[in-house]
């Protein structure tokens, strides 16, 4: 993966091993901005199956799982 900013809160990112693209993370980015306090609550194994993740339903997490589902280098 190409390396990202770091994330403010929530999981904490080792460069060689962020869960999505440069596009993905902004997804992610616009979680953190958007909610918070559910994203501290984030955690790795919510990207092991995203469909089943606590966070299904959140329209940001949503559009999370849109993007790693068509893009070629999140589905790694």
């Amino acid at each position: 993966m190409a390396k990202g900013p770091q994330i403010s809160t929530g999981p904490e990112w080792a460069d060689d091993a962020l869960p999505a693209c440069a596009v993905g993370m902004d997804l992610l980015r616009r979680l953190e901005k958007a909610r918070p306090n559910d994203y501290a609550f984030l955690q790795a194994k919510d990207f092991v199956d995203l469909g089943t993740s606590a966070f299904v339903g959140i329209p940001e997490w949503d559009a999370f799982i849109e993007h790693c589902e068509t893009c070629e280098d999140c589905k790694k």
